[in-house]
């Protein structure tokens, strides 16, 4: 009765290993020839190659049973060249390398002693191959691991690098200009912080944005935080309409600080970011200076609410109806710039009827919307009033 493959190459393996036992080395040998990557100077050591010749040649002389503890050290073995950032591609050419020496090795083995013909060789090719390919997968399974680990602390570790600059100031992980320029961000070229408003849960409001303002010539770094989402965006005056396009294409509210050029100021920079998303629409991007006004009442939301109060009071005493009325025909004729007719236009009413409800203000109010200094005051408490959500 012939023999099985396993028991067959089980046979072959044995008697080859017990007659050349340098054959790990040989193979080191081999593999350091044909594949570049292995030569030294290398990240992988020549003692490194040997180990890991050896654990093929282990692997197959086993062929490939059960073996928790082997298992193991072939992963780490793995995981060991993804930690010297060597190529995965070249643990593959090795392998391949691998495989063809200690079957050319079998060959040349069974043909001088006699102990397997050619047709027994050829049953067991594939299965030299086949175990060949199960000890890649163990070794690509312990390199991808290890990628993914060092993938989550290389995030981590630029999160805490943005953090430092964010703070302006040293921090243990690195000082200040340390983290600035491993971010990839030029020292020398101003720079702004964005707000974004996020929504929580681990959502990120826009996805990629660094590489897309990179197809710009824009270097930024973000961070995001449970209520924001905050970017370092390295540009010039010029290159605000380019960031504040991509940040508009995510239909997103966001804030964007004055331009500045010392990264000590970034802890105001983010305060004036912030500020500026406060005083953003629904799905608009505001640069700290589009409206002065707005934006201090969002700095000083408080300050700006008390003020409105106290401005509007006998407007905010009539039924809830007419008071809509008249708010929303006063903030209606600050938008189009003080236009009755336009108010008119855009409310569908008559302009007599908007003259009517600016009068009614000025009244309940005791200020003239024709008084530059009164009509400011105004436009603070009505930008300052919050609106109230439609029935």
């Amino acid at each position: 009765m012939s023999e099985s493959q396993p028991e067959l190459l089980r046979r072959l393996t044995a008697t080859l290993l017990g007659t050349a036992t340098d054959l790990p080395a040989r193979l080191a040998a081999s593999v350091a020839q044909r594949v570049p990557g292995y030569r030294q100077p290398s990240p992988v050591t020549d003692q490194e190659l040997l180990d890991s010749c050896t654990a093929h040649v282990g692997f197959i002389s086993t062929l490939g049973g059960p073996d928790p503890e082997r298992d193991t050290t072939i992963r780490a073995i793995g995981a060991s060249r993804a930690q010297a950032n060597f190529p995965l591609s070249d643990v593959l050419d090795a392998i391949r390398v691998g495989c063809e020496f200690i079957w050319g090795e079998i060959v040349d083995h069974a043909q001088s002693s006699g102990t397997a013909s050619d047709a027994e060789l050829v049953t067991v090719a594939g299965q030299v191959w086949s175990m060949s390919d199960e000890f890649f997968s163990l070794m690509s399974a312990g390199y991808r691991e290890e990628e993914e680990v060092r993938l989550v602390n290389g995030e981590r570790e630029r999160y805490a690098l943005i953090d430092t600059v964010l703070s302006g100031h040293d921090q243990p992980n690195a000082t200040l200009w340390q983290a600035v320029d491993r971010l990839g961000l030029p020292r020398q070229r101003p720079y702004v912080v964005v707000a974004v408003e996020a929504q929580g849960g681990g959502h990120v409001p826009t996805p990629r944005i660094d590489r897309r303002l990179r197809d710009e010539d824009i270097e930024s770094a973000w961070l995001l935080r449970s209520d924001v989402e905050l970017g370092i965006v390295s540009c010039n005056e010029a290159q605000i309409r380019s960031l504040r396009k991509t940040l508009q294409q995510y239909q997103v509210r966001a804030g964007i600080s004055p331009v500045t050029q010392d990264f000590g100021h970034t802890p105001q920079a983010v305060r004036l970011a912030r500020t500026s998303l406060a005083a953003a629409d629904d799905g608009h991007v505001r640069f700290f200076s589009d409206s002065a006004i707005q934006t201090m009442a969002a700095g000083a939301p408080d300050v700006a609410s008390e003020l409105a109060t106290i401005v509007l009071e006998k407007v905010l005493e009539l039924p809830e109806p007419e008071q809509e009325t008249i708010l929303d025909s006063v903030r209606t004729w600050f938008g189009t710039g003080g236009s009755v007719a336009e108010t008119a236009r855009t409310m569908f009413v008559h302009p007599n009827t908007v003259r009517n409800r600016l009068r009614r203000l000025e009244t309940l109010t005791l200020r003239s919307l024709s008084d530059p200094r009164q009509s400011a005051e105004l436009y603070l408490a009505v930008v300052s009033l919050p609106r109230r959500a439609p029935d």
